[in-house]
């Protein structure tokens, strides 16, 4: 967004000095080369899309720069993944909890650009990284509008739950301890890519999964079939659940 504020070089530095990162982690974590932190960090001129990216990995790793000058340790509880590489950290930061706390993911996909457009310096939808954390624990997935289609066979549970819009939220999704809120790209607000908004909280997070579980009881599984916009995949028909008053009734859960 071109109103957000765009921290500095010197800003940079003292962030790695919180975290007591070299510049070669902070390349690492944020895909660029080293040579470019090295310029920034000296104060010269790079893209503004790399330095989203770099401030993007900073908010992520809990340090806020701000726009007076200086960096501190975040303390709301509220991580940001942005940028082009934001959707890559985001998933990775899934499955590292995935992996460490050995628990399930639940979400709720709004829009089809959110399951299947190509984001991220990986060029991967968010469809296989749904498919890369099914092989690392549980993930429970739905659709949220009739007309979303798979692009083939998911190896996570699917179903259909059709709900109205939540404003500018395209999609939710809860695992561990952490409840995430997903805005897609819109050309209104210069979104380049999905913004992720993490909030770190045990209790939110389990009144988010019992909320989910109300809505998978009340969900039609998505059936297979053949589609002429894909080859072999799902149906994407109006698959309305029955009780969709009910569904309905459940939003005011988060």
């Amino acid at each position: 967004m071109t109103n957000v504020y765009l921290m500095t070089g010197a800003q940079s530095r003292m962030a790695r000095s919180l975290l007591k990162w070299s510049r070669e982690k902070l390349a690492e974590e944020a895909n660029v080369a080293r040579g470019t932190i090295r310029i920034f960090e000296d104060d010269q001129p790079i893209r503004e899309s790399i330095i989203r990216d770099i401030q993007g990995v900073f908010d992520a790793n809990g340090v806020e720069c701000t726009p007076d000058g200086s960096v501190k340790p975040r303390t709301d509880g509220i991580k940001d993944f942005r940028g082009l590489g934001g959707c890559d950290r985001f998933f990775a930061n899934i499955e590292k909890m995935l992996k460490d706390k050995a628990v399930g993911m639940v979400c709720r996909i709004g829009n089809q650009n959110m399951l299947t457009k190509v984001t991220g310096r990986n060029g991967l939808t968010n469809f296989d990284r749904l498919q890369k954390l099914s092989k690392v624990a549980s993930v429970k997935c739905l659709l949220t509008d009739q007309n979303i289609y798979l692009p083939g066979p998911p190896s996570f549970e699917v179903r259909m739950n059709h709900e109205p819009p939540i404003n500018l939220i395209s999609s939710d999704f809860a695992y561990g301890e952490e409840v995430t809120f997903a805005i897609e790209q819109d050309n209104h607000f210069k979104f380049h890519h999905p913004v992720y908004m993490v909030i770190e909280s045990p209790k939110l997070t389990k009144t988010a999964f019992e909320c989910f579980e109300k809505r998978w009881q009340v969900a039609k599984p998505y059936k297979t079939s053949t589609s002429k916009r894909s080859g072999s995949n799902f149906d994407h028909q109006a698959m309305v659940p029955e009780g969709i008053e009910t569904t309905r009734q459940l939003a005011s859960c988060y």
